[in-house]
């Protein structure tokens, strides 16, 4: 996720899905995984904050979008215009929550209802899939428009390149569901 960027890598860390009370403790635990996974010993971090989300933007490299509770996320996304803008050039990474926030549909865990994303990616997804969830699947499938259906299993990842109003740009979106 920080590879291709040169020696300084701006991340930026969003915990909009998260209660403020959580922070401090996952900063140091994302703080140490990045540090650890990383080939990029140079890593500057920074929190997110909704008022200022569009400057943060401008000035990193990679987004990463925690998990938690998606709602909150996405109202607080809205916030910013022209967000898919901001991402061209961007690695933007998102678990669980994060994932569901770019979709255009997905299935929400605990409540197993079918709800908007951002739409930043033109398709519909569900985190944390088991061979159970085949009525949730199916719910999600058949919601409204016929687009790609991504179903990831707890620990797997999908990337996607994206192009941005016809032009191919070197931004990458990651979805993982870190479970």
């Amino acid at each position: 996720m920080t590879s291709g960027f040169g020696k300084n890598v701006k991340i930026l860390l969003n915990y909009f899905a998260r209660p403020e009370s959580e922070l401090e403790s996952i900063l140091a635990e994302d703080k140490h995984k990045f540090i650890k996974n990383s080939e990029n010993g140079n890593l500057e971090f920074e929190v997110a904050v909704p008022e200022k989300l569009s400057e943060q933007l401008e000035r990193t490299n990679v987004m990463y979008m925690r998990g938690g509770q998606t709602d909150l996320l996405i109202n607080k996304l809205s916030l910013t215009d022209n967000l898919e803008k901001l991402f061209a050039n961007k690695t933007i990474a998102g678990s669980s929550a994060g994932a569901y926030a770019l979709s255009k549909y997905y299935s929400g865990n605990d409540t197993k209802k079918v709800s908007d994303g951002l739409g930043i990616l033109n398709l519909k997804i569900y985190c944390h899939y088991e061979k159970y969830d085949k009525d949730v699947i199916s719910q999600l499938q058949s919601y409204k428009e016929n687009l790609p259906l991504l179903a990831l299993p707890n620990y797997k990842w999908q990337i996607f390149q994206r192009s941005f109003y016809g032009i191919l740009v070197q931004d990458v979106i990651h979805l993982f569901d870190l479970g």
